[in-house]
């Protein structure tokens, strides 16, 4: 019974529909996933390779210039091919196309060892010279590689490029130094064990270049989850994922939390959040604003972003809402909290109308008071030879002087008002550099809540001057205590500054807050109601007058807080 011979035609063909195979493989894999510089290349270089291999075995059925010349030129390209691929995996850099040029000299001295001196030893030195440092070169960026995550697969990839190397130099040494009858068909060990392994080094090196693909694009890919998870938990908008949640018909009824940021968590002030429909978390959300849901799912189906600006009762905040579909059924959801936004331009809006109101009136009490001076001017100059007329007219044209001064102050004061944007202010800090101003003279003031700040005009502090200065100049001697204090209700917060002094008759209240009316200039406390009025916050008169007096300022949600 004899021992089977491998065939070394047989190899051939093994070697080339393997790397046929490989190549189908590798171009499939490169056209449907995540691939990078390199990975065609390579494919490319296992298609000439497995062409050289089917000319390789038609040798002594076709011409020498297909089955030597042509087929060696195809394996040198297929071996160039690897090593650009490799220098552009790891590099990022291509070869120089003239090396490429280098084929030209080599398959020149193949057809002097063919047509000149038909040498297979001359053949396969001039293969060695060439093979062996091309493929050490191949798996040199694979060796120096910096990159962690890969390495033991980089050195396996390398090995399985260098390795073939040993037996073709042992194959070469043999052929040039023990005379015999070879050619590449030969079945001596070292011929048929270079071959063989070229076979399996083909293999591994193809299987070993592709994992080094899927490594990468799997740490890409857990870098890039790593930082887009790091921007969605650190941005300052709150964030949400969700699915539309369909009925039996297909009709969206409600939609599910899959994900959500730190921000909107805190939003909500709930941590369980995942897996939650939106009434569990938002319980009023349906019936505040049932569009919602229309919006969301107007989003999923036509695959168009939109955005709106919606006031939350519950969280008494405006958000600029900001939609969009990654997959089919799902959106993201992105809150930018726009209420200091809103309420500058309410606010400005607001000071707008009442500086053009406050125009025309001023214009026309000046004109009334002008037309009034020039009367008792025209009076003082006829009744110039007596006296006593004369003192009189000087008098009351001194008096409207004085009004027309005091109605340009509160102009003054008007004007500014709105001028700059409502800011956070401690209701403690500004009370407390309100009454430094003020002649105290015993009087306690008293807040009892230094921690309160409201979101109002700068001039915020001139109305709690206008008030303890009131206090100050009409509670009469009882007067011994004035304390600002603060409760919370359904629709915000009532500050109250009260104090012991005297009270105000109730046939009064209605008019405290009229343009003129009062005992001093009467504008104090009108400016008071209109840089309230600026934010939101009106103000009122509740005391007692047999016990004193109480101003209330109702501060709506969203226009207040504790720190």
């Amino acid at each position: 019974m004899t021992m089977w011979e491998p065939d070394l035609r047989t190899i051939f063909l093994l070697i080339c529909l393997i790397n046929a195979f490989l190549a189908l493989m590798i171009l499939v894999y490169w056209k449907t996933q995540k691939t990078y510089e390199g990975l065609a290349l390579w494919s490319f270089g296992l298609l000439f390779q497995s062409v050289a291999y089917l000319l390789f075995m038609l040798q002594g059925a076709a011409a020498a210039l297909l089955t030597i010349l042509l087929a060696n030129a195809f394996s040198m390209l297929a071996i160039f091919l690897r090593i650009d691929a490799v220098r552009r995996f790891f590099w990022s850099r291509s070869l120089p196309a003239r090396y490429y040029l280098l084929i030209l000299p080599i398959i020149l001295a193949y057809a002097y060892f063919t047509y000149i001196s038909d040498s297979i030893t001359g053949r396969a030195v001039i293969s060695a010279l060439f093979i062996a440092p091309a493929l050490i070169i191949a798996a040199a960026p694979a060796i120096v590689s910096q990159e962690r995550e890969n390495r033991i697969i980089r050195y396996l990839f390398a090995a399985a490029l260098v390795v073939p190397v040993v037996f073709l130099a042992a194959r070469t040494v043999v052929w040039y130094f023990i005379p015999g009858q070879y050619s590449i068909f030969s079945t001596d060990a070292f011929n048929t064990g270079f071959f063989s392994v070229a076979i399996i080094a083909d293999i591994l090196a193809t299987g070993f270049f592709l994992m080094l693909n899927m490594i990468r694009s799997r740490t890409e890919l857990e870098e890039s989850e790593v930082k887009y998870r790091s921007l969605f938990e650190n941005m300052l908008e709150s964030a949400a994922y969700c699915r539309i949640i369909p009925d039996d018909e297909g009709r969206p009824v409600d939609w599910m939390y899959l994900d959500a940021n730190a921000s909107f968590k805190q939003s909500c002030g709930k941590e369980a959040i995942v897996g939650k429909r939106s009434g569990e978390i938002l319980p009023e959300i349906h019936d505040e604003h049932p569009e919602l849901l229309e919006t969301f799912s107007r989003v999923v189906s036509s695959r168009r972003p939109e955005r709106f600006e919606i006031w939350f009762q519950g969280f008494a905040r405006w958000f600029r809402c900001s939609v969009f579909t990654p997959k089919p059924d799902h959106f993201v959801t992105i809150y930018d909290d726009i209420t200091q936004r809103k309420l500058t331009e309410s606010a400005l809006l607001r000071t707008n109308t009442k500086l053009n109101l406050l125009s025309g009136i001023t214009r026309h009490d000046i004109r009334n008071q002008l037309q009034a001076l020039s009367g008792y001017l025209e009076l003082a100059r006829v009744n110039s030879h007596s006296p006593g007329c004369f003192q009189e007219s000087l008098g009351k044209a001194d008096c409207i002087v004085d009004t027309i001064n005091h109605q340009l102050e509160f102009t003054k004061d008007y004007e500014e008002m709105g001028v700059n944007a409502p800011t956070w202010q401690n209701v403690d800090a500004i009370i407390s550099q309100a009454v430094t101003l003020l002649p105290l003279k015993g009087t306690r003031v008293e807040v009892e809540q230094p921690d309160l700040e409201v979101y109002a005009d700068p001039l915020f502090g001139k109305v709690f001057y206008n008030l303890v200065d009131n206090a100050l100049r009409y509670g009469g001697s009882q007067l011994t205590r004035i304390r600002i204090s603060s409760r919370e209700t359904d629709t915000g917060l009532i500050l109250s500054c009260e104090n012991d002094g005297a009270g105000i008759p109730t046939e009064e209240k209605k008019r405290l807050f009229e343009r003129g009316y009062g005992k001093h200039t009467g504008l104090g406390l009108f400016l008071s109601s209109e840089i309230l009025s600026i934010t939101g916050i009106s103000i009122s008169e509740n005391g007692d007058p047999e016990k004193g007096v109480r101003f209330d300022m109702i501060v709506p949600k969203g226009e207040f807080r504790f720190r």
